[in-house]
């Protein structure tokens, strides 16, 4: 099933596929937050370096099954393909060398313009 995203959603799971870390973290607008494993980072080094360590350690593979647009009654957007503003949830099972795998984990991303702004695994 393929599930189509906005282009800084698709950009971040394809980067982590590829291995291209410093691609993952364009992805992200310069000051973006990421929470993950209750850790906050900040920033585009601080993404890329997160990733480098949360993809690359583990060779992790992203297979998103599902994608929904939160609702925001001033968003003009409505479809997951197409949200430059707003707040999409993206499901994913992550398999790779790490304990527990594979995993389903649901990815809130905020985007902006375009850009992701923040996201949050959990």
């Amino acid at each position: 099933m393929s599930i189509a995203l906005p282009a800084a959603v698709a950009g971040f799971y394809d980067h982590c596929t590829a291995r291209n870390f410093a691609g993952v973290a364009a992805c992200f607008s310069q000051d973006a937050h990421v929470y993950d494993e209750k850790q906050n980072i900040d920033g585009h080094a601080a993404i890329e370096k997160w990733i480098r360590h949360a993809i690359g350690s583990t060779d992790a593979v992203h297979a998103v099954t599902s994608a929904a647009v939160l609702p925001d009654h001033s968003a003009a957007d409505t479809s997951p393909a197409t949200i430059t503003n707003g707040q999409l949830r993206v499901t994913a099972d992550v398999s790779g060398n790490f304990k527990g795998s594979p995993v389903s984990l649901t990815y809130l991303f905020t985007l902006q313009a375009g850009k992701i702004t923040a996201l949050e695994i959990g």
